[in-house]
């Protein structure tokens, strides 16, 4: 009867067995299928890193070739180009718009989420369009801008260029004979045929300095003009003078032959003599010798002309005039009995 009870115990101990190992297979099952997944789930977590890493490269790509764009010179001289300096308003209008547009937000790809790393190299993804495209656009609007400047520059330039040959040949034709030097008109000649193969051309650089050369040419033939109207008008002031000096000179010659002396009158003044009164009364006592008193006279301012003597009568004086004549200036005459 023992006998089966043994074989019961090793029956058992079989099934254990089989259950122990069975537990293990499936804990090793389930162990290797965890870390199946868990390498799937780290490995496509790595993939979505990877490819949004690669986004942000073609984003930083986009973004710098956009920045480049609009900070280099040929943008920065675009947008300051007015309607008025092309022919078109429109391409200014067109890049000016463009250039509104505002740039997307940055996306990052510092997440650990699958499927945040996916959703966001998504929009990496679209923010490298939107530079990619507007790049294109404002490149094309700024050459529609440069290029419609350049081309009403150069008709602007052309048409100056004409209207200065036109002034150029006029100066040319009205300034002859009317220069002081005509080598300065030989010389606008030459810079009027070198500019009239320009007028038509489309370097705008050679057609600005044929205007400028022809500038230079107009201005000397102006200078040399008014050099010779100065002349002219020296040399007739001059004239004028030299021939006002002449017919003063010539007056005056005229003048003194035809000069007659005045004629001098002079008449002799009228002078009247008065002979003086005198009175002479003598004094004698004998035996001595006859005192004698002169008498008191009184001299007139000798005449210049003597005139008819006065015969004046007083007791004992004699006659003033005898047959000796008048008495000289400043003689005293005596009268008296002898």
């Amino acid at each position: 009867m023992e006998q089966p009870t043994k074989t019961k115990n090793t029956m058992s101990k079989r099934i254990i067995a089989i259950i122990i190992t069975a537990i293990a297979v499936i804990a090793i099952a389930a162990g290797v299928a965890l870390a199946v997944h868990r390498h799937h789930a780290t490995s496509q977590l790595t993939e979505a890193k990877t490819a949004c890493a690669q986004a942000a490269d073609r984003l930083r790509v986009a973004q710098n070739n956009y920045n480049a764009l609009i900070n280099g010179d040929e943008y920065k001289s675009a947008v300051k180009i007015t309607a008025k300096q092309v022919g078109d308003s429109k391409v200014v209008t067109a890049l000016a718009k463009d250039s509104e547009d505002e740039a997307p937000k940055m996306v990052a790809c510092n997440v650990d989420d699958k499927t945040a790393l996916e959703r966001n190299t998504g929009l990496i993804d679209k923010n490298t369009t939107w530079y990619e495209t507007h790049t294109k656009t404002i490149d094309t609007d700024v050459k529609n801008v440069v290029k419609a400047r350049d081309a009403k520059t150069l008709k602007d330039t052309q048409a100056a260029l004409a209207k200065k040959i036109a002034d150029a040949k006029k100066l040319y034709d009205s300034s002859n004979g009317k220069v002081k030097d005509n080598k300065t008109r030989d010389a606008l000649k030459k810079q009027m045929d070198a500019a009239g193969k320009l007028k038509d051309g489309k370097d705008v650089k050679k057609i600005k300095d044929a205007q400028t050369a022809l500038d230079k040419a107009m201005k000397t033939v102006n200078n040399s003009v008014k050099a010779k109207q100065d002349a002219d008008k020296k040399a007739a002031e001059e004239k004028a003078r030299q021939e006002a000096e002449a017919q003063a000179a010539a007056a005056q010659a005229q003048a003194q032959q035809q000069y007659v002396a005045p004629q001098e009158t002079y008449t002799a003044p009228q002078q009247t003599y008065t002979a003086p009164q005198q009175s002479y009364t003598p004094t004698y006592t004998a035996p001595a010798a006859p005192q004698y008193t002169a008498p008191q006279q009184t001299t007139p301012a000798a005449p210049a002309a003597p005139a008819a003597p006065s015969t004046g009568g007083g007791s004992g004086s004699g006659p003033v005039s005898g047959g000796h004549g008048m008495p000289g200036h400043g003689e005293i005459v005596d009268s008296y009995d002898r």
